[in-house]
């Protein structure tokens, strides 16, 4: 078990207390804190864990990193998250093995998923839990590395510039994938170039490391050759070093002479299967072990999550988030859906900034062609009119609230029917979602 000592060292601070005591592990939630935990008093913009230090005492912490003097045994510093991270990043120095970061516009938590799905075929993985992909979340994930783990695989967002590139100090990656540069946060980045800037961070603290790239996005290509020199190993569908013929009927890609499944269907995940691959073959491991499916955790609600209703109604609930290249994508996969009648229940996009009209008209163009039968938005404040104004449908309305939508749901989805529910998490589609399934399994609809 490790002592006191050792975070001493690595946050080159020390102990106000016997530094030969040892200690469980870093706790930054007093609710979850066990005795002999440490406690990490973070100071967040709704909350200051200063305030629990007490509690957490009482519950048995054997000590507290802090930014202010404690009645107990407590590490002083400047910056309680800064010392976080760097405790993370000691530990994580500890292990000399493979680290992939994955960061992207859109389908990160899909890709890690993937990856780590994919890995776990050749040894043990660690991969990030959720989407516990900021400041904390990476830290909490370093922090669990263990003797046993063969792999690493940890997932990066940002919100500005920045973000990504002290993220990456921290988890110091061997290898890093980028899926692709699209619109999400341009309100707060205010340009795609922007956030190609920003994503490319990852590549920043790469060191010998290999990086993994669309090679489809001109932009994040165009981006890396700035920050990056390296290794880089390119992936894509039609363009790209690592190549991949896809089937979308058998729902499969083929390259260097074996035919993989893809674990979903699309074009953008298999896309994104292709990034998986060629980290996998990067790693120097054995394609031909991935012949037989992968499965990914049941637990992705509100991502690529099929539901198959009685009555023949199949629902791909995507209400967890929602940019336009995302919205697009999983309109496009909606429309390849074999069924009677398709329906893209959609709500508003956030952080699209002064773009927001464009993007939106631009989503209603990708739609038009598709021959979707009905596009229904939550949209109380009209902010989504540029996207019915390009006709996406034959039959087209806003709700201003969740109740008339789920009203004209319960009247109007018949057997037979697919149905697309996508939107930014903040506009909790599930409202409509939820009540519709238990109605709907409860055989009072159809």
């Amino acid at each position: 078990m490790p002592t006191l000592q050792m975070l001493a060292d690595l946050l080159r601070v020390p102990l106000q207390g016997d530094p030969s005591l040892p200690f469980h592990t870093l706790c930054t939630d007093s609710r979850h804190l066990q005795a002999g935990d440490v406690f990490v008093a973070l100071r967040g913009e709704r909350f200051d864990g200063h305030a629990f230090i007490p509690q957490a005492l009482a519950q048995g912490a054997v000590a507290v990193i802090s930014d202010q003097p404690v009645a107990g045994s407590h590490f002083r510093v400047a910056d309680t998250l800064a010392a976080y991270q760097s405790i993370a990043r000691g530990w994580r120095e500890q292990f000399p093995i493979p680290v992939v970061a994955i960061t992207g516009s859109a389908g990160k938590t899909t890709t890690k998923e993937m990856l780590a799905a994919a890995l776990s075929r050749y040894g043990t993985v660690l991969k990030s839990h959720a989407n516990h992909n900021n400041d904390i979340g990476v830290a909490q994930t370093l922090l669990q590395i263990r003797p046993e783990h063969q792999f690493v695989v940890l997932e990066m967002a940002m919100r500005g510039p920045g973000e990504i590139l002290r993220l990456a100090r921290m988890a110091q990656p061997t290898h890093a994938l980028i899926t692709h540069v699209g619109t999400a946060h341009i309100g707060r980045l205010g340009s795609r170039a922007a956030i190609a800037a920003a994503k490319c961070e990852l590549l920043q603290e790469l060191g010998q490391g290999v990086a993994l790239l669309n090679g489809e996005d001109p932009l994040l290509l165009a981006t890396a050759k700035q920050v990056w020199s390296g290794e880089t190993l390119t992936y894509g569908l039609e363009q790209g070093e690592f190549k991949g013929d896809w089937d979308p009927l058998a729902q499969t890609v083929t390259l260097k002479g074996l035919t993989l499944p893809v674990p979903l269907p699309g074009r953008h995940h298999a896309l994104n299967w292709m990034g998986v691959l060629a980290t996998v073959y990067r790693l120097g491991l054995d394609l031909e072990r991935l012949q037989e499916p992968v499965h990914l955790p049941s637990d992705l609600q509100g991502r690529n999550r099929l539901l198959r209703l009685p009555g023949d109604v199949e629902i791909w609930d995507e209400s967890y988030n929602a940019s336009p290249e995302a919205m697009i994508a999983a309109l496009n996969l909606l429309a390849q859906t074999p069924g009677q009648r398709r329906w893209a229940i959609l709500g508003p996009m956030r952080e699209l900034g002064e773009q927001a009209p464009l993007l939106y008209a631009e989503v209603g163009r990708a739609a038009a062609p598709l021959g979707l039968d009905r596009v229904l938005l939550l949209d109380p404040d009209g902010e989504m009119q540029p996207l019915l104004d390009q006709n996406p449908a034959p039959h087209c309305e806003r709700f201003v609230d969740a109740t008339s939508l789920l009203q004209v749901l319960r009247q109007q989805v018949q057997a037979g029917d697919r149905l697309l529910f996508k939107a930014a998490r903040a506009v909790e589609l599930e409202r409509v979602l939820n009540p519709f399934l238990q109605e709907w399994r409860r055989g009072r609809l159809g």
